[in-house]
């Protein structure tokens, strides 16, 4: 098999090699398979409606703010979403963050524990500057809570956090407890890459 596409995305087998055994996932991967929530939340009543982030949100936000991401945003509304999923990259390790309009929470899902109150932080901003620029009103957030997600499973290696991440944004994604550990992630991997190659969740 020489490539998978989907989503405007074009997987090469070396990208699809980033889920065998112990390896780093790959920005392309995790891309995919957040197009996959999107897409599942997009196709049936029984989940909620999802807009996934790309990989290189978040460093751009960090670098640029809010008016270097303005046309990410051009076709949808992110307000009309029950989740927004927001894959962190910090150099050597994936976490995730869990917009959650339902409930008016901003959670941080990091699977070696850390904190990153910086993260936090600048979502609560980019949401209220994306609010006065698509809707030309301020977006009151009095009430949303701002936390890190703790009790969640931990990863034993340095290679698996990418896995992770996806897992707890396909987690909060299905309305399931996260209730995995270090022993599934060898089945999650295998998963993912099935569910990758038939462009929909198994």
């Amino acid at each position: 098999m020489e490539a998978v596409e989907g989503f405007g995305l074009r997987l090469t087998r070396k990208d699809l090699y980033t889920l065998a055994d112990s390896n780093w996932l790959n920005d392309e991967v995790i891309n995919f398979y957040m197009n996959l929530l999107i897409a599942r939340g997009t196709s049936s009543d029984v989940y909620p409606k999802v807009h996934a982030m790309n990989t290189f949100f978040y460093s751009k936000l960090l670098s640029g703010g809010h008016s270097s991401l303005k046309r990410w945003t051009r076709k949808v509304d992110i307000f009309a979403q029950d989740l927004v999923v927001v894959p962190v990259h910090l150099d050597v390790h994936w976490c995730m963050a869990i917009i959650d309009f339902r409930d008016k929470t901003i959670v941080y899902y990091n699977s070696m524990g850390s904190d990153n109150p910086k993260c936090l932080a600048a979502l609560k901003l980019y949401l209220q500057n994306e609010s006065l620029d698509k809707k030309k009103q301020p977006y009151d957030m009095s009430d949303w809570e701002f936390y890190f997600a703790k009790n969640i499973p931990q990863q034993t290696n340095g290679s698996d956090c990418g896995v992770f991440s996806c897992m707890f944004a396909e987690y909060i994604c299905a309305n399931r407890e996260i209730t995995f550990t270090q022993n599934d992630i060898l089945y999650f991997r295998d998963k993912m890459f099935r569910e990758i190659i038939n462009g929909k969740f198994l």
